[in-house]
């Protein structure tokens, strides 16, 4: 993440409802939640959970609201103050990146990568990374976007262009292909086990001025993935 993208996440405001910079976020932090909670039907109480850029904690205090042990790690310092205000049991946030994880290789049952690998110079080390992280059978969960026209027209043409997402969040030759995700993947000892399209709901997203997802066949703007650690 370059210093330009860090300052559009290392800002106050990511649990407030009316601060708009990070209402699409939140959205697709609920939808990502649902995916989870239909990918891993055991639940996730008493599981060890390790979310890589975990921001202002949309994703990691859910999880450790619902019985997980989770920590999160990130650069920003602004949002991992608004990480560490929820004061939820079973969560904690550090400072840390992917070159120096600040945990023990092979302990966690889940790793999450969510909107991550678009803002990293090397999407395959973080995913090394995360792969490092989980014991055998755990599981990584991956969100990013896929870069096509179609993704350059709706994350950063509409999406940015129209106030949907902040300007600047995305450049569209980071964006990441399900082919290179699944290459970096294999590499790392993963396995995959679903995959499923984002797609933005376009009536309710007109609606609320927020980018609302809905799940899709189609990869061809962002995506999600579950792996599975081989071994």
């Amino acid at each position: 993440m370059n210093e330009r993208e860090r300052a559009l996440f290392d800002r106050d405001g990511w649990w407030d409802p009316n601060c708009r910079a990070f209402a699409s976020l939140r959205e697709l932090s609920r939808f990502r939640l649902d995916l989870l909670r239909q990918w891993l039907p055991g639940g996730l109480r008493g599981q060890r959970v390790l979310d890589l850029g975990c921001g202002g904690g949309l994703l990691a205090v859910p999880l450790a609201e619902q019985g997980a042990t989770v920590l999160g790690v990130d650069v920003s310092t602004e949002a991992l103050r608004a990480a560490h205000g929820r004061s939820v049991v079973g969560f904690q946030a550090v400072a840390g990146d992917f070159a120096a994880l600040p945990v023990a290789e092979g302990r966690a049952d889940l790793v999450l990568l969510a909107d991550v690998l678009e803002h990293v110079a090397a999407p395959a080390a973080a995913v090394a990374a995360a792969a490092r992280a989980l014991r055998p059978g755990g599981h990584l969960f991956v969100n990013t976007i896929h870069r096509t026209v179609r993704s350059w027209l709706f994350a950063i043409v509409l999406g940015e262009g129209l106030g949907l997402i902040p300007r600047g969040t995305h450049r569209w030759a980071q964006f990441v292909t399900p082919a290179e995700l699944e290459a970096a993947a294999v590499a790392a000892g993963l396995r995959l086990v679903h995959t499923v399209g984002e797609a933005p709901a376009l009536w309710p997203t007109v609606r609320r001025w927020t980018v609302v997802p809905r799940p899709s066949r189609s990869l061809a703007v962002g995506y999600a993935a579950l792996y599975r650690r081989v071994g």
